[in-house]
C-alpha cells in the first residue's frame, strides 16, 4: 500500500489533495500534515477584516473539507524533511514515513532584518494575523485622530490592506481623514507587479479614499507606537498600529532540502513539479521557482499560480502511483489581476482589459467563487456578499 503524505495545506497542498481524492488509486493511504486546523482563502482576508465575510467562509476547517475516511489528518509542525530516509520529523517529536510526498509548506513574512518589525509589526498573511489586526484596531482608541494607521509595503497585499483599513475605520465610526491610513513603500512606485493601467486607477482610488502613499522609503525600525524611516532624512512616524506587508519568503523548511535555490525564491523543480533526483517528491506553491523562467522573473507567489499547479500535481501524482511516470508539464498562465477597493468596488486587469467599479468587483467575486473548495462555502459567500 503506497503512503502519500501532504506537508502543508495551503492552496497548492489542499487543492492537490482534493483533486487526488476525486479519483484515488486503490490501495493508497493518505496523510495530511499542517500546523493549523483550517484552510485560509488568503485573497478574501480583506473581506474578513471589514466584516463582509465570516470566518467559516474565509477560513473553513479542514474537517469540513477532507473526508476522515480517506485522509488521516495530523495537526503538527513539520521541522525536518528527511528525503533519503523518506520521513517527516514533526515538532512534537513524532515521525511520519512516506512513499510519495507533496511538499507545499507555503511562505512566511519577510521582515528584512528591520529591528522591531517582527515584534511590533502585524503581518497580514494568515487568519490569525487578521484577527490580531482586528483586535488591535478595536482595543486602541484614537478619539483625537492624531495617530495614523501605517501599512509598510506597497505591493498588492499592502494596497488592498490599506483600502480595507480605511473601510474598517469608517465602519467603526471614524470620520473621514480623522484616522489617516499611510502606506510606506521602499521603491519609487507601488504595485510594480501590476500593469500601468491598473496602477493609475489604483493611485486615483487611493487619493479618493484619503490614503496617503509615501514612496522611496527605507524603514529603519518599528516599535509599539511608531515607525522610524529614512527618505533622505530620518523621520519617526507615530502610529496607532503598524501593518507589515513588505513581502514574503519561502518556508525555512526548504533550507535543508538538497535542491537548487533561485535567489530568495523557492527551489527549482522539474516541469512535472517533481524535485530533481527525487521523483516521488512533488513541490508546489510558494516553495518553487520552476525551470524555464529567467532568473529575476520568478513564479508569482499567488493563489492563482498554486491553483494551476494543483491540477498538474494531482494528475502527475496519480500517474506516479499507477504507472511511475508523470507526464503533465506545468506552465503558468496569467489570467488577470484584481485589486479590492471597497465592498462594492474593485479594479481588474483581465488579459489587458482594465476596468473598475462594480463590474470589476463582480468579476473578482466570480473568479474567487469558482476557486472556493466546495458549494457550501460558495453558497455562504454569495449570501453574505448579498446581505
Amino acid at each position: 500500500m503506497a503512503h502519500v503524505v501532504f506537508a502543508g495545506l495551503g492552496f497548492g497542498g489542499l487543492y492537490t489533495l482534493r483533486n487526488l481524492l476525486s479519483d484515488l488509486p486503490p490501495g493508497t493511504r493518505v496523510t495530511a500534515v499542517d500546523h493549523r486546523d483550517h484552510f485560509v482563502f488568503t485573497p478574501l482576508l480583506y473581506e474578513y477584516l471589514t466584516g463582509e465575510l465570516a470566518g467559516d467562509v474565509v477560513a473553513p476547517r479542514f474537517d469540513t473539507l477532507l473526508p476522515a475516511d480517506q485522509v488521516e489528518r495530523v495537526e503538527a509542525e513539520v521541522r525536518v524533511v528527511d528525503l533519503p530516509g523518506r520521513e517527516l520529523w514533526l515538532g512534537d517529536g513524532g515521525r511520519i514515513s512516506f512513499d510519495a510526498l507533496v511538499l507545499a509548506p507555503g511562505s512566511v513574512p519577510a521582515f528584512h532584518g528591520v529591528p522591531g518589525a517582527e515584534a511590533h509589526g502585524i503581518p497580514f498573511y494568515s487568519f490569525e494575523d487578521a484577527d490580531r489586526l482586528k483586535t488591535t484596531l478595536r482595543v486602541r482608541e484614537w478619539a483625537g485622530g492624531e495617530r495614523p494607521v501605517c501599512v509598510v509595503g506597497g505591493g498588492v497585499v499592502g494596497i488592498e490592506l490599506a483600502f480595507a483599513l480605511a473601510e474598517f475605520l469608517a465602519r467603526a465610526g471614524h470620520a473621514p481623514g480623522s484616522t489617516p491610513v499611510i502606506v510606506l513603500e521602499a521603491m519609487g512606485e507601488i504595485l510594480r507587479e501590476m500593469s500601468a493601467g491598473l496602477r493609475k486607477l489604483a493611485r486615483r482610488k487611493l487619493e479618493e479614499a484619503g490614503i496617503e502613499v509615501r514612496t522611496s522609503i527605507r524603514v529603519l525600525e518599528v516599535d509599539e507606537g511608531s515607525v522610524v524611516y529614512s527618505d533622505g532624512g530620518i523621520t519617526r512616524l507615530e502610529a496607532a498600529a503598524v501593518a507589515w506587508a513588505a513581502g514574503i519568503q519561502p518556508s525555512p523548511l526548504l533550507e535543508g532540502l538538497p535542491a537548487e535555490r533561485h535567489g530568495r525564491h523557492g527551489v527549482g523543480v522539474e516541469r512535472t513539479l517533481q524535485l530533481p533526483g527525487y521523483p516521488s517528491v512533488f513541490v508546489l506553491g510558494d516553495a518553487i521557482s520552476y525551470p524555464g523562467r529567467v532568473e529575476g522573473d520568478p513564479l508569482p507567489d499567488t493563489a492563482q499560480a498554486a491553483f494551476q499547479q494543483a491540477e498538474v500535481a494531482s494528475k502527475n501524482l496519480r500517474s506516479w502511483l499507477e504507472e511511475g511516470l508523470p507526464r503533465g508539464e506545468y506552465r503558468y498562465g496569467h489570467l488577470g489581476d484584481f485589486l479590492r477597493v471597497s465592498r462594492r468596488e474593485a479594479i481588474a486587469d483581465i488579459r489587458g482589459v482594465v476596468m473598475d467599479g462594480a463590474a470589476a468587483s463582480l468579476a473578482r467575486r466570480a473568479a474567487y467563487l469558482f476557486r472556493m473548495p466546495d458549494w457550501t462555502i460558495r453558497t455562504s459567500a454569495i449570501r453574505q456578499w448579498l446581505g
